[in-house]
């Protein structure tokens, strides 16, 4: 019998060895979560089967996005990388499961880091500088042949020369940019960078692709998990950092976000107009409800749909910005429908909708939002905030061609919204005045403030 047990302890270490191995290549293998866009786009050599979400992708894999698709990969645990379009990573260094390198060959690489599942230094964003490392952290490099950017907007990010002695390391913080353009790549704010244009729309369109990866990450918990809600914390954190140290891409980040992921809209607003100081919340809450407005409204098909993402959106504006200045709450109320409805309209118009089919449903939504939320945080007001609030929407959805507005409708919208938020009856403010305004704006795709010079991509 001796024999036979020396045989079964034998073949019980080959199997756990047998199990151990395969833990381990599993834990050094990153993996597709997600892809926005057409699947046939995306190209992967080095990895077998067919490109899906769930497929491995293992050392010296090499990962291609055409136009119009992304790829979110499971760098490691507690980071996801969100591979932009037009974009070439190869996976080069996974020596253990707690050390992870892309290496960005061209295109966009968007990182979103749960500190709470990560190891300092563990993975980075290969440059032609040397390695982005996070620290826990929310960042975004784009790589155009030796020509480079990384643009910090939540957390820290170091970046190491590749065989860099002591002291060659720098470190970029949340709102610091290096840029390889600008003072050799130097550490810079973007302040410091605002009158470069060149340099300006970079920053510009890494916030923006930033803000747009969380929103997708926050608003799909199936795929993602609990990486979902940390994504939603950070969504916050970026949109501070936007309003705070990087105003020039606040209006471009809300409308990326917004298109990529409607369903963020409100949230991305309410998070930049708490981010905005007393001096100037008014400004803040008017930019982002337009511009949330026309990403969110872009994606849609019908005017019920416009007419819902308007009135979330505005709601969600008034309320915190009416919480931070009660005393403004009508005024705040006129100007925030007035922009949710402008904007709505104008992405509708982008998604090839008429301005008269989804114009009347969208100032109702954005007068009964934008009550509900001022009355909501200054029900003394309440009254006077519905009259504001429809005169607003109707002056955004004629801003925006609208000219079949029913003015009884929005006025009833407006005192319903009111109503609501107050907790107390409010009756219908007198009708607003509609009709054509004396020069309407001719579309454009994307409408000021958005900058024109960077494309809206609505993702699925």
């Amino acid at each position: 019998m001796k024999p036979l047990s020396v045989l079964i302890s034998l073949l019980r270490v080959s199997l756990f060895g047998v199990a151990l191995a395969s833990l381990c290549a599993s834990a050094q293998e990153a993996k597709i979560i997600k892809i926005v866009g057409d699947a046939s786009a995306v190209s992967v050599t080095g990895a077998t089967g067919v490109v899906t979400p769930g497929m491995t992708l293992p050392v010296n894999a090499r990962l291609i996005t055409g136009a119009g698709v992304e790829v979110y990969v499971e760098a490691m645990t507690g980071v996801v990388a969100t591979v932009k379009p037009n974009s070439e990573v190869t996976v080069s260094s996974l020596g253990s499961a707690s050390n992870r390198t892309l290496d960005l060959r061209r295109g966009s690489v968007v990182t979103q880091v749960d500190p709470s599942k990560y190891k300092k230094d563990s993975y980075g964003v290969k440059t032609p500088r040397g390695v982005a490392a996070a620290r826990g952290t929310v960042y975004a490099v784009t790589v155009n042949g030796q020509a480079y950017s990384i643009v910090t907007v939540d957390g820290v990010v170091s970046v190491t020369p590749v065989g860099g002695g002591a002291g060659s390391t720098i470190t970029i913080e949340a709102g610091g940019i290096s840029i390889s353009s600008v003072n050799g790549g130097a550490p810079s704010t973007a302040a410091q960078i605002a009158n470069d244009p060149a340099a300006n729309t970079a920053v510009i369109q890494a916030a923006s692709m930033a803000v747009a990866a969380l929103a997708v990450v926050a608003a799909d918990p199936t795929s993602f998990g609990g990486a979902s809600g940390v994504a939603a914390g950070q969504l916050s954190q970026v949109m501070a950092t936007i309003v705070k140290q990087i105003p020039q891409a606040l209006s471009q980040a809300v409308a990326s976000g917004s298109a990529a992921a409607p369903a963020q809209a409100a949230a991305i607003v309410a998070a930049a107009v708490s981010a905005a100081g007393p001096a100037n919340v008014a400004q803040v809450a008017q930019t982002v409800a337009q511009a949330a407005a026309q990403g969110a409204a872009s994606t849609t098909s019908d005017a019920s749909s416009a007419a819902a993402l308007a009135q979330a959106i505005a709601k969600s504006a008034a309320a915190a910005a009416a919480g931070a200045s009660p005393s403004e709450a009508a005024s705040l109320a006129n100007a925030i429908s007035q922009a949710a409805a402008f904007g709505a309209v104008q992405g509708a118009i982008q998604s090839g909708q008429s301005a008269n089919t989804v114009g009347a449903a969208i100032a109702n939504g954005a007068a009964q939002g934008a009550a509900q939320g001022a009355a909501s945080a200054a029900p003394a007001q309440a009254a006077n905030i519905a009259g504001a609030s429809a005169n607003g929407a109707a002056q955004g959805a004629a801003k925006g061609g609208s000219t079949n507005l029913d003015a009884a409708s929005i006025s009833n919208a407006a005192a319903a919204g009111a109503t609501s938020g107050s907790g107390s009856p409010v009756s219908p403010p007198a009708p607003p005045k509609v009709g054509a305004p004396a020069s309407v704006p001719p579309p454009t795709t994307p409408v000021t403030p958005i900058d024109p010079t960077i494309t809206v991509s609505p993702s699925n």
